[in-house]
C-alpha cells in the first residue's frame, strides 16, 4: 500500500513570519500571536513549532532580499577599512619599537643596588647553555636484604588432616 506524504510543517502565513521575525523570544512571540490571531485556534505546540523555525525564515527572508551587485560599495568599504587598519597597527608598531629603544636605553643608564650596572644584566649575544655532563649512575653490588636477629627460631611446618 503506497504511504501517504504528509506536510513536514504546517503552512504559516506571511503575517506570522513577519511576527516570528520581530519578537525577541519565545513569550513575547505567544502574547503578540495570541493579540494578533485571536480566531485562530492554534495550540502551544503548533506556536512554539513557529517559533523553532524562526531562523529557517530569517534565512528565507534574506535571501529573498535583492543582492548588491558584486564589487559594490562593500567590497570598497572593506578594502578602505583594512587598508586604515593596516596603516594604524604599522604606525603602533613604529611606536612601539621606539619605546622599547628608550626603555633600553634607560635600564642601561640605572644602577642596581648591588652597585653594578643594569646593563650587565643582559649580554649583547644570547646566552650560551653548557651542555649537562651525566655521569654514569653508580652501579652497586647487588646487596642481600639484611636480616633481622628473631628471638625464637622458626618453627617447623605441621601438616595435619
Amino acid at each position: 500500500m503506497p504511504r501517504v506524504q504528509k506536510r513536514k510543517y504546517e503552512k504559516i502565513d506571511e503575517a506570522e513570519i513577519e511576527l516570528v521575525i520581530q519578537c525577541n523570544d519565545s513569550h513575547e512571540f505567544y502574547e503578540k500571536y495570541r493579540e494578533t490571531f485571536p480566531t485562530r485556534k492554534k495550540g502551544i505546540d503548533s506556536i512554539s513549532k513557529i517559533w523553532k523555525r524562526k531562523s529557517e525564515f530569517i534565512k528565507k527572508q534574506q535571501g529573498s532580499l535583492p543582492d548588491q551587485d558584486a564589487g559594490t560599495a562593500s567590497n570598497q568599504e572593506l578594502v578602505a577599512i583594512l587598508s586604515a587598519q593596516n596603516k594604524i597597527l604599522s604606525d603602533m608598531s613604529g611606536l612601539m619599537k621606539e619605546q622599547l629603544k628608550i626603555s633600553r636605553d634607560i635600564l642601561a643608564g640605572l644602577q642596581r643596588p648591588d652597585g653594578k650596572p643594569a646593563a650587565a644584566l643582559r649580554s649583547p649575544e644570547p646566552p650560551r647553555h653548557d651542555p649537562i655532563k651525566h655521569e654514569p649512575p653508580k652501579t652497586s653490588e647487588q646487596k642481600e636484604p639484611v636480616k633481622k636477629p628473631h628471638d625464637k627460631p622458626p618453627a617447623d611446618i605441621m601438616i595435619g588432616s
